[in-house]
């Protein structure tokens, strides 16, 4: 017998587009976050990514 998970097509389909929205959604948040990185004084993001590091 085989093991596993069993997907059809349309579920197979459904997770790629999936994937695609969230591929799309972290690279909306780099450029973002990108940008926000060059217009804010280096002083300001360099004490937030301290408190990220230091947690």
């Amino acid at each position: 017998m085989e093991k596993g998970l069993k997907l059809t097509e349309k579920d197979l389909k459904e997770l790629e587009e999936e994937k695609e929205r969230n591929r799309q959604q972290r690279m909306e948040f780099i450029n973002m976050y990108a940008e926000w990185v060059k217009k804010t004084p280096n002083k300001e993001w360099s004490r937030q990514q301290n408190k990220l590091i230091n947690k």
